[in-house]
């Protein structure tokens, strides 16, 4: 397959897992595997593990330097990276009725709320400022200390 010189969007040619699509592209850009760490300035065992799948998910930070020297958009790599927590699979986005419920369930008060992903309670506050007409408005908010849920809606 020829790359494009830039990939962004959607592209359907490209390998379904984080560590097959790693490597193609790598190996289309024919970039060697040391190389793409040292310009990302990311360990090499890093990028070898996420070319033998044992790194399904990257930080934000790791995700934008390896895409940026592979020539994608960060996308590109997130939309096929998978979070693994106690040897289960999570989805990427929880359910939006299951972030409405949490938001609904902060702003009434509730505070012992468990993480919807690990079951760890999530510390949860309310941000409260003003819209663009000097209204007050109250926003819920919540993450968990133990994996990489935040409430987002």
């Amino acid at each position: 397959m020829d790359l494009p010189k830039y990939i962004h969007g959607k592209e359907d040619g490209l390998p379904k897992t984080l560590a097959s699509r790693v490597s193609f592209i790598r190996n289309a850009r024919q970039i060697h595997i040391a190389e793409l760490s040292y310009q990302a300035r990311v360990p090499l065992k890093l990028i070898e593990d996420i070319e033998a799948g044992i790194e399904t998910w990257l930080p934000t930070t790791v995700r934008q330097r390896i895409a940026r020297v592979l020539k994608v958009d960060p996308n590109i790599l997130e939309e096929v990276e998978v979070k693994i927590i106690n040897n289960e699979f999570l989805p990427k986005d929880p359910p939006v009725e299951l972030m409405e419920r949490i938001q609904d369930e902060i702003l009434s008060g509730n505070k012992n709320l468990k993480c919807p992903q690990c079951q760890n309670l999530l510390k949860v506050w309310i941000q409260e400022g003003f819209d663009l007409n000097g209204n007050p408005v109250k926003s819920a908010k919540a993450h968990c200390t133990v994996c990489v849920f935040q409430l987002k809606i």
